[in-house]
């Protein structure tokens, strides 16, 4: 499922390594309006300069439901 996400701001981003495939991943930290916290999986590691803290943007995000919930990011759209 496709989804889109507004009006967030970039918190943090962390690269990690998958301890199952030994692959990249970036975890990016997001507030939305009300500061509610999350945390959004990103698998393209090249993405990693375009979180700044503090930039304000949209996100399209793709949501997979099962056993474990997995939400990773696909878009980002800057806010001007």
């Amino acid at each position: 499922m496709i989804v889109e996400a507004k009006n967030l701001e970039i918190r943090d981003v962390e690269k990690r390594m998958s301890k199952k495939s030994n692959d990249e991943y970036l975890i990016v930290r997001v507030e939305d309006e009300t500061g509610k916290a999350y945390e959004l999986l990103d698998r393209d590691v090249e993405n990693m300069s375009a979180y700044k803290r503090g930039i304000e943007c949209d996100l399209t995000l793709e949501l997979r439901l099962g056993k474990y919930t997995n939400v990773s990011i696909l878009k980002m759209t800057i806010r001007k």
